[in-house]
This record gives structure tokens, sequence and C-alpha cells, in this order.
């Protein structure tokens, strides 16, 4: 049964543009329901409400379009929760400069690309999803799965359904067979083995995930390794975008050619080195350089060096290194300098395969 239609007025987050920008927040790999619905407008349903959200010159605006009975929370604080809007994305900017002083120009190209702070079930069960996967595809599989098992919101601009929690999911006994016919292919074992294990050994599993907030990253990553179809990369996206981990940095195969590329080679270079850990405090410079060199010679990420990678990270841009490789990534996405008319010939066919996610297993 569909939810009763229920809109408000258009409500100011005042929050300004060098602080949030929807896009590409909400489109860069971090989150996959928000759909757009009109010019700069995307909506979603999350905490039993249809949130309908609006980017403006000056700020965003928000305005619920719909909720279901057991809706409860005040809107306005989830939203600034969900942007943690309490964090200031320009002075961490400033930070980041001191020892990459490229992020004064990505402040400006990709302004407002702040990392969400999500509901943790959702990002565990969607990152499960993200393993060798776009961002186009993992945004079906995430809507196929809350339109089977959700919960319908009817707006003016539509249905638009919740995402399903663990004990909705644990009830359907046929649970991997039934996402096997909604396209999961071989990750609906992965699903279904996760949830069965999480409803078995947790009263209240969503409760379970929740508190690895408060345990340290260590703790909270050896918990989520634990999981069907959860690899370092996924248990990292899971950390930094739910679980309140900051300096969790997921590396894939493109942020490890982002780290090759701006940082290893530039730190063991003479000249540029010095240049850029000047402003670093002296252990963080003598570790850079260290963990640098352990990088050289590595062309791909494996067990040993993905640690030393993230540590790279952590030394270079500290407790929020991974926003900054949020930032990264996503300035990265354009990164061809003046590209031939061949290869812009090829931008469109070839964008979703070069967006590959930061959390592939």
């Amino acid at each position: 049964m569909l939810a009763k239609i229920r809109s408000s007025p258009w409500t100011d987050l005042c929050i300004k543009p060098a602080e949030l920008r929807l896009d590409p927040t909400l489109t860069c790999g971090q989150a996959f329901r928000w759909r757009l619905t009109g010019a700069g407008e995307y909506t979603c349903a999350l905490w039993d409400y249809a949130i309908d959200l609006k980017q403006t010159p000056t700020s965003i605006h928000y305005r619920v379009l719909g909720q279901l009975p057991t809706a409860h929370v005040d809107v306005a604080e989830a939203l600034r929760d969900y942007f943690q809007l309490h964090i200031s994305f320009d002075s961490l900017c400033d930070s980041w400069a001191q020892a990459d002083a490229d992020f004064t120009r990505l402040r400006q190209t990709h302004m407002g690309v702040r990392t969400l702070r999500q509901p943790v079930v959702e990002t565990l069960l969607v990152f499960i999803a993200s393993s060798n996967n776009n961002i186009k595809r993992i945004s079906m599989l995430a809507n196929r799965l809350s339109e089977h098992y959700g919960q319908a919101i009817e707006t003016e601009k539509g249905v638009f359904h919740t995402f399903p929690s663990l004990a909705r999911l644990n009830s359907d006994p046929q649970i991997a067979e039934t996402l096997s016919r909604l396209g999961f292919g071989y990750r609906a074992k992965y699903y279904a083995n996760t949830v069965r294990a999480l409803c078995a050994e947790h009263s209240d599993p969503e409760q379970f995930l929740l508190g690895l907030r408060t345990a340290p990253l260590s703790e909270a990553r050896a918990q989520l390794l634990k999981l069907s179809g959860v690899g370092p990369k996924v248990a990292d996206c899971v950390c930094l975008m739910a679980l309140d981990k900051t300096d969790a940095v997921p590396v894939d195969t493109h942020i490890w050619q982002v780290a090759q590329r701006r940082y290893v080679s530039r730190i063991l270079d003479s000249k540029q080195g010095p240049e850029m850990l000047k402003l670093l405090p002296t252990d963080h410079q003598n570790k850079a350089m260290q963990l640098a060199r352990q990088l050289k010679s590595t062309k791909a990420p494996n067990a040993k060096t993905y640690q030393v990678a993230q540590q790279l990270f952590v030394h270079l841009f500290g407790k929020y290194a991974g926003w900054a490789q949020g930032l990264l990534f996503s300035g990265d996405l354009g990164h061809e300098t003046k590209p031939s008319k061949r290869k812009n010939q090829q931008t469109a066919a070839n964008k979703e395969s070069k967006m590959r996610l930061r959390s592939t297993k």
C-alpha cells in the first residue's frame, strides 16, 4: 500500500555552495539512490520520508514530498548530519593544501564535494554490490533491492522506495534466489550470507553496526571483514561513509594510480619532495618519504601495500584523509589534460567505465 502524499514547502538549509554541492556529492559514487528529478533537484526516500533537495546559486533547499506513518525524525537535523555540515570543507582544503598545493585548485573546480554520513545498513549492502561494478549498475541494483523489499512512498514526482531493514531481508527464506532473479548474480549469495549472519549473531543487528561508530577503525574494519562479500576496500568505504572513520582511505586501482602519479614520484623527487613536504611536521615528512619508497616499485596494490598507501594518505592529510581521498577521486575523474579530438569523441562511451569505484573489493 502506498504512503499518502504530503508535500511541505521548500526550506533553506543555509549552506553555501563552497561547502556543499549536490552534484557531484550525490553522484560521485557514495550514494546510489538519489534520483535527478528536476533542474538541480534530487529526490530519495530516507528515514521513511521522500526528501527533495534543490541546488540554488547560494544554498541548498529541501522539502518533504511524502512520508510513511512511522516517520518521526527532524528532517533538517537529519540532513545536516547526513551531509556532516558541522565540518568545514573550506577549512579542510586549507589544511590539505599544506601537503598538496593543488587542493587550492580542486576546492574551486570541485567545490563542495563532501563525504556523506549514510545509514549503515544501506551503505554496507550497497557497497557489497560495488565490487567490479560501476555507478550506473550499482544504482540499478540498489533501486531494485529497495523496490522489492522496501516500502513505497507516493509523491508528486513519482513513487520512491525506502531501503529495506535487515529484518525485512531476513524474512525472505529464498533471499539468494530472489536477488538472483533481480540481477544480482554471484553477489546474491553474499547478501544472503551477510544478512543471515548478522541476524543470527545479534539480537539487534542494525544497532550492532551502528555501535561500530564508536569503535576504533581497526576493530570496525575487522568486524566488517567477517561478512560475506566484504573485502578491505568495501570495509573502508563503509567505515568512511557510515561509521565516522574519517581517516579510513579506500584504495582501488584508480586511487592507487593517483597516489603514484601525484605523490610517490613527487615526494621522492629531490626538488619537489622537500617543497611539497616542508609544511608538514618533521616526523610526518620522514614517514611520508619512507612510505613513498615502499610504494615506488609496486605496480598494483596488494594486502601489504594497500595499508602502506593508506598510511601515506594519512600522513599527508591527517585525520580527514578519507575526505581528501574523496575529493581527489572526484577531481581525478576529469584528469585528462587537453585530450585529443578522438578521445573527446570517446568520452561519453568511456565515462561510465572510467568511474570505477574506490570501493572495488
